[in-house]
């Protein structure tokens, strides 16, 4: 079977909930909320109905903003853990950011930058080899018998990521927010067995991202949702948007749906998501429902999603003080 591929496709980590893990999507989203300090945590688990042993994504971020009058300075750290199936590939990821941001005649923007540190290991014996395939044994397959493969070491590196952030609102109704990436500008070579060709290196990930606000009435608005990356000839596009409904001051439920495919093959999956803002918290629910050429091993059964979101109220004063003397 080997002999007979002729590509093989693989992913990095993702999530449906894009905008729920900011400092995954661009550094320059880094501090780019109202309020002091954000919390965010996201669990993903997909494929679960492909040998009943599902693949997981989890995801934590923290943020601080810094004020001085207009500007902020802002600091923010995530931490990312992805496992796969049985094969026990996992990777681990520690991102720290820092980004910039600014105000000028009623645009806002944001500048950043981004070390992130991975960590990728695998487990061989969790893999099956033509070795251990016993054909005179009771079970055919026997797992105790030796193999002549050699586990490689675990992969450990840096990368070095940038990004910017832009917001305005052009009309009464209408305040748009686009941002674009760079992720891997050093391009670090990733190979268990320690070899460094065109095939080991990681490309460099543009990412390209939409959203915003579109208010309907004071209690009706959307929030439209695109994702477009790109790393050599893999491609990620997400689109779709979400209804918010401010029911009361502290309670804002929306619902909403996303579409995604790979642009130049087929349809991925196509994903419902809900939740509702209370208070300082927003809660989001997401159900991939798969739609590519791998439906007939998962029955339509994709990914599930959860996120959960915490901004502190900021600390700095919204009016502008001008010191002056008294009489």
């Amino acid at each position: 079977m080997t002999l007979m591929c002729t590509k093989i496709v693989a992913q990095d980590i993702h999530f449906t909930q894009f905008d729920a893990q900011p400092l995954s999507l661009n550094p320059g989203l880094t501090g780019w909320y109202t309020g002091d300090l954000r919390v965010s945590g996201i669990y993903r688990t997909q494929w679960k109905a492909i040998d009943n042993k599902e693949y997981r994504s989890i995801g934590l971020g923290f943020e601080k903003q810094y004020h001085h009058y207009l500007n902020t300075y802002n600091l923010g750290i995530q931490i990312l853990h992805d496992e796969t199936g049985y094969v026990g590939l996992t990777a681990n990821k520690v991102a720290v950011s820092g980004s910039y941001g600014t105000k000028l005649q009623g645009h806002s923007f944001s500048i950043g930058a981004q070390v992130l540190g991975t960590h990728k290991a695998t487990n061989i014996t969790k893999y099956t080899y033509d070795e251990q395939f016993d054909l005179g044994g009771e079970n055919v397959f026997n797992p105790s018998l030796p193999i002549s493969e050699e586990e490689g070491d675990p992969i450990a590196y840096l990368t070095y990521n940038v990004g910017a952030v832009w917001s305005s609102k052009i009309t009464k109704h209408i305040e748009p927010e686009i941002g674009v990436a760079v992720f891997y500008l050093n391009t670090p070579n990733e190979s268990f067995y320690g070899l460094k060709q065109p095939g080991t290196e990681l490309g460099l990930q543009k990412v390209f991202h939409i959203g915003g606000k579109v208010l309907f009435t004071d209690k009706l608005f959307a929030r439209p949702l695109l994702l477009y990356m790109n790393q050599l000839k893999a491609t990620n596009f997400l689109i779709g948007g979400t209804a918010h409904y401010k029911m009361s001051t502290d309670f804002t439920p929306y619902y909403g749906f996303v579409l995604r495919y790979s642009w130049i093959s087929d349809y991925d999956a196509s994903a419902l998501r809900f939740g509702a803002h209370y208070k300082a918290f927003d809660i989001g629910i997401s159900y991939d429902i798969n739609i590519s050429t791998l439906q007939p091993a998962t029955n339509n059964r994709g990914a599930f999603e959860i996120s959960i979101t915490y901004i502190t109220q900021s600390l700095q004063s919204r009016f502008i003080k001008i010191p002056c003397d008294r009489y």
